[in-house]
């Protein structure tokens, strides 16, 4: 019987490797999750409490990532893990919470942080900047995309690199990718939303045209419409994509393009201009409207209240 346990018993690699992984996922959504987040950040206790091998890989997994040495300040691996994902989930508060101010510092870990927290921590950043860059203009947010792209750069090329075993960070390096995938949507869609305005105003503005110098202008205004339009619809499929593959990417919603600087004011004007002027193939005119109607942003709670005569009084 004790032969037959025994060839039933995964290999000490598999066991790493898995258990890496389940200490990847724990760590991630200690930082991205908005949820109860009890279960993951007691993972590493929880999992060495299961037996033997469990609790020795364990400690040699979760001691190299969190650069953990037994010292009369950290002589507990299981409360050093512990207080570093709490410095993270505090620090991850300004990718959960809108309301967090354009201000924030990231100054809450030195260089001295564990290379996972070190990482994690610029992740937070990159999306904190993402988000703030969405609520700003198109120009803010063009220039602030060139400093997204320089941060995953550098988490990916650097920091990444340095955090032992790998296995743990390989979520982080997905999410750092869909990062650098939402900026390039982002930058793709806000330009091109720009020189749209130009094309359809331009397009709106002719005259009937008299002579063929004003056919060709006219023309080639349209087609240039055309075609931002179909970028635009392409790149929201991309995003969709992106955002179907994975779990809830960070402070994205399904209409996270609309919610970019500029992009659903200004297709919202562009489709009642064309719903007025025919000057654009209906099918393309179609299209448009699909766009500007999936990303209508939801209506605005009214909260419930009381009508007290002159005064109203909001319910608590």
């Amino acid at each position: 019987m004790s032969q037959l346990a025994h060839r039933l018993e995964l290999p000490n690699e598999l066991l790493f490797k898995i258990l890496a992984q389940l200490l990847a996922h724990s760590v991630h959504m200690v930082v991205v999750s908005s949820g109860d987040i009890t279960w993951h950040m007691n993972a590493h206790h929880t999992l060495s409490a299961v037996c033997f091998s469990f609790r020795e890989i364990m400690k040699g997994i979760s001691s190299k990532a969190f650069q953990w040495v037994a010292t009369e300040a950290t002589p507990n691996l299981t409360h050093h893990i512990r207080r570093q994902l709490q410095c993270l989930r505090a620090l991850a508060a300004a990718i959960r919470d809108p309301a967090t101010p354009g201000n924030f510092s990231f100054d809450a870990h030195d260089s001295t942080a564990p290379q996972i927290v070190q990482g994690y921590s610029l992740y937070i950043a990159i999306v904190y900047l993402r988000t703030q860059a969405a609520r700003s203009t198109p120009e803010i947010y063009q220039s602030t995309s060139g400093t997204i792209f320089g941060a995953v750069i550098t988490l990916s090329k650097v920091l990444y690199s340095r955090i032992v075993p790998q296995e743990v960070a390989i979520i982080l390096k997905n999410a750092t990718k869909d990062e650098a995938e939402l900026s390039h949507i982002g930058v793709l869609v806000v330009k091109h939303c720009a020189l749209l305005s130009g094309f359809a105003d331009a397009l709106a503005a002719e005259p009937e045209p008299n002579n063929e110098v004003a056919r060709l202008r006219r023309d080639i205004n349209r087609i240039k419409t055309e075609q931002m339009i179909n970028i635009i619809e392409s790149a929201d499929a991309e995003f969709l994509i992106l955002f179907n593959r994975n779990d809830p990417l960070p402070c994205c919603s399904t209409i996270w393009i609309s919610q970019l600087p500029d992009v659903y004011s200004t297709l919202e004007r562009i489709c009642e201009i064309f719903s007025k002027q025919p000057l654009i193939s209906d099918e393309c005119l179609t299209r448009l409207q699909s766009l500007v109607a999936r990303w209508a942003p939801p209506p605005t709670p009214v909260p419930d209240s009381v009508d007290t005569g002159s005064q109203t009084v909001i319910a608590g």
